[in-house]
């Protein structure tokens, strides 16, 4: 039983450090915590597009305050 569960974890770990490889790839920006996150997302049903799109709206935003707090300082 407990090799079923280490042969799952690695399959698991492997999958993951090919979807970050292709996230690298694809200069997407995600961090390995960050692509995890959106892959548990998706794996609860959330729409990849719209999960997507919420990503690049957090970070035109993130983007619009830097830039605020460097012209005001």
């Amino acid at each position: 039983m407990a090799s079923a569960a280490n042969a799952n974890l690695n399959a698991v770990r492997e999958t993951m450090d090919v979807l970050l490889e292709m996230s690298r790839l694809l200069n997407t920006g995600l961090d390995m915590e960050s692509l995890s996150i959106c892959v548990r997302l998706c794996e609860q049903g959330i729409n990849p597009e719209a999960l997507s799109a919420v990503i690049k709206e957090l970070r035109k935003a993130s983007e619009s305050l830097k830039a605020s707090e460097n012209c005001t300082n």
